[in-house]
C-alpha cells in the first residue's frame, strides 16, 4: 500500500457496519484485481453471463499487451480507487448532518409497536392509509427527513397517513415469530385504526411488511376492514433470480442463528452482513461516488441521511427506540432464514399463518403491486411472481432501487405524488 492510503480512525461511531467487512471486502476486492489478472488473459476466469461481451473485448484488446506492465498499472488503479473508497467512509463519518426531524403525535401502542399519525388535523373524510415496514431496518425511512418524507407528502396531498412503528422488540415480542407479528400487533392495530375512524383503510405495505399486509389483509378478509391492499418492493418467490451463493450463505446463517441463545435477539451485524453479500461492491461504489460531492449539496447531505438509516444512526432529538435498527426475535430470523430464503414457502402455498395458508389468490378485494426498476435486496422476478396470483391489482414499475424508490432524491415524483393520486 502507498503511504497515502486513508486511514479509518471513526471516531464518531458510525458505519457503514460492519465496518471491518466493509473496509476488508472492498480492500479484497481492489487488491484482487491484480493477481487476477494472468488467469484472465488466459482464459481461465469465470465471467458472469450479461459480463461477457465487455470480457471479450477487454481480452481482445489486452492482447499483445506486456502482462507485468499491465499488471503494475492495475494495481496503481486498484490501489487509487480503494484510497477513493476509504477516503468516502471517511468523510461520511465526519460529515455534519444529523436527522432532525419532528415525531409525530402516538396514536396508540400494543407492546412495543406504536401507530404514528402523520395529519392529526386531516379532514374528517381524509382517505386513511396505514403503511408498514419492514421488521428489518428503522420504520423512518418512510419519513426520512422533514422537507422529503413519503407519509409527510401523502398528508401535503389530502390523505390521513399513519405508520407502524415497530421499534425495537420487548420482552414479549422477543418470543414472536412472523405469525406473532401479524395476529398479535398488526391485526389489532388495524381493527384499532378501522374503529377509532370508521372507515376502511389502505394498508401499504413496503418490503416484508408488503408480506406482513398480504397475510393480515387474508385473514382479515371476512371482517371488511380494508379498502385497498398496496405491497411495495415486496419479496414472494425468494428463490426467483437469487445469487449463486446465497443457498450456502443461508444455510451458514441458519447454523448461527441456531448455534446462538435461544432468547437472545440475532445481532444487527449478522442481518448487516447478510445483505452486504447481495452485492458486495455495492459499498465500494457508493462510497466511491460519494467522495466526488460537495458535502454541503443537498445530494451529500441525501446521502448521509440514508446510510444513517440503513446503519441505524440516531435521531436529533433522540428516539432511541425508532432510530435504532431493531434485533430481529429469534423465532422472526429462523421464520425469515428456513421458511421463506430456504423452503420458499409463500411460493410453494406453504407459509401458514393463524392456521391458513397464505394465498394471494384468494384476496377479493382491489390493490396494487409497485416494483422498482433496479433492486438488489428483492430480486425483480421474487416480487413480480405476484402479479400471477392477484391479475386484478394494478401493476406499477417505478424507477429507482430497493431503497431509493421509496426515499431517494427523486421519489416525491416518481413516486409519492402518484401513489397520492391513485388513492384519492
Amino acid at each position: 500500500m502507498t503511504d497515502d492510503t486513508v486511514q479509518l480512525k471513526n471516531p464518531t461511531g458510525r458505519g457503514p457496519h460492519p465496518l471491518s467487512l466493509h473496509v476488508a471486502g472492498t480492500t479484497q476486492n481492489w487488491l484482487a484485481a491484480a493477481a487476477a489478472l494472468p488467469l484472465f488473459q488466459l482464459g481461465g476466469l469465470q465471467v458472469h453471463p450479461s459480463l461477457k461481451p465487455q470480457a471479450a473485448d477487454l481480452h481482445r484488446d489486452l492482447g499483445g499487451q506486456d502482462l507485468k506492465t499491465v499488471q503494475i498499472e492495475v494495481m496503481k488503479q486498484a490501489q487509487t480507487r480503494l484510497k477513493e473508497t476509504l477516503d468516502g467512509m471517511t468523510r461520511y463519518q465526519n460529515h455534519p448532518y444529523r436527522r432532525n426531524v419532528p415525531v409525530m403525535p402516538l396514536q396508540g401502542t400494543i407492546g412495543s409497536s406504536e401507530l404514528r399519525d402523520y395529519a392529526p388535523n386531516s379532514a374528517p373524510d381524509a382517505p386513511l392509509v396505514l403503511a408498514v415496514p419492514s421488521l428489518v431496518n428503522p420504520a423512518y425511512v418512510l419519513d426520512l427527513q422533514e422537507d422529503h418524507s413519503f407519509l409527510r407528502c401523502l398528508a401535503d396531498q389530502g390523505l390521513h397517513p399513519y405508520l407502524l412503528d415497530w421499534t425495537l422488540p420487548g420482552p414479549e415480542e422477543l418470543t414472536f415469530d412472523l405469525e406473532g407479528y401479524i395476529t398479535q400487533r398488526l391485526m389489532p392495530l388495524i381493527r384499532r385504526l378501522h374503529q377509532h375512524h370508521g372507515q376502511k383503510i389502505h394498508l401499504v405495505g413496503y418490503c416484508m411488511g408488503g408480506n406482513l399486509c398480504l397475510a393480515a389483509a387474508q385473514l382479515l378478509q371476512e371482517e371488511d376492514l380494508l379498502h385497498s391492499l398496496t405491497l411495495m418492493a415486496t419479496p414472494w418467490d425468494f428463490h426467483a433470480d437469487q445469487p449463486v451463493h446465497l443457498p450456502a450463505l443461508t444455510e451458514k446463517f441458519i447454523e448461527i442463528e441456531a448455534a446462538s441463545a435461544l432468547r437472545a435477539p440475532t445481532p444487527v451485524n449478522i442481518m448487516q452482513m447478510f445483505f452486504y453479500t447481495l452485492d458486495p461492491t455495492l459499498s465500494d461504489r457508493k462510497f466511491r461516488h460519494f467522495a466526488t460531492l460537495d458535502p454541503d449539496s443537498d445530494a451529500a447531505r441525501h446521502f448521509v441521511a440514508l446510510e444513517d438509516w440503513a446503519n441505524g444512526e440516531n435521531s436529533i432529538p433522540a428516539t432511541p427506540q425508532s432510530a435504532r435498527i431493531p434485533p430481529l426475535a429469534p423465532p422472526v430470523a429462523r421464520d425469515c432464514l428456513i421458511k421463506w430464503y430456504k423452503h420458499n414457502q409463500p411460493h410453494e402455498k406453504q407459509w401458514k399463518i393463524a392456521g391458513q395458508i397464505i394465498d394471494p389468490v384468494t384476496l377479493r378485494l382491489p390493490g396494487r403491486l409497485i416494483t422498482p426498476t433496479r433492486d438488489r435486496i428483492v430480486p425483480p422476478a421474487s416480487a413480480k411472481a405476484l402479479i400471477r396470483l392477484l391479475p386484478h391489482f394494478d401493476h406499477h414499475v417505478m424507477e429507482g432501487g430497493h431503497v431509493s424508490m421509496v426515499a431517494g432524491q427523486n421519489a416525491k415524483d416518481t413516486l409519492w405524488r402518484k401513489f397520492a393520486l391513485y388513492l384519492k
